[in-house]
């Protein structure tokens, strides 16, 4: 049988290679395994710890505490600021 070159792109794009990752980020057990196979790169390496909270973020169906976590320091960070710079102009 031969398949149009629409069919084969369409193909394509709805099928993708499974990322380990990502199933184990769906199933809530991502950050489990990244703790105890690849805490030492995930430590060290931005860019994999990059990766992998977006992945968390992305296919997650529950929250995560670290990211939560960066995520209100991060708010703190700013109000922070905010509240300084405000008072500054006060003055």
């Amino acid at each position: 049988m031969i398949f149009s070159q629409n069919y084969i792109e369409k193909v394509k794009s709805i099928v993708k290679p499974v990322n380990y990752f990502e199933t184990l980020a769906r199933d809530g057990f991502l950050n489990e395994y990244i703790n105890d196979l690849f805490f030492d790169i995930y430590i060290n390496d931005i860019n994999f710890q990059k990766e992998i909270t977006l992945l968390q973020i992305e296919y997650s169906n529950e929250p995560i505490e670290e990211i939560n976590k960066e995520y209100l320091n991060a708010h703190s960070d700013k109000l922070s600021n905010f509240i300084e710079t405000n008072d500054k102009c006060r003055n």
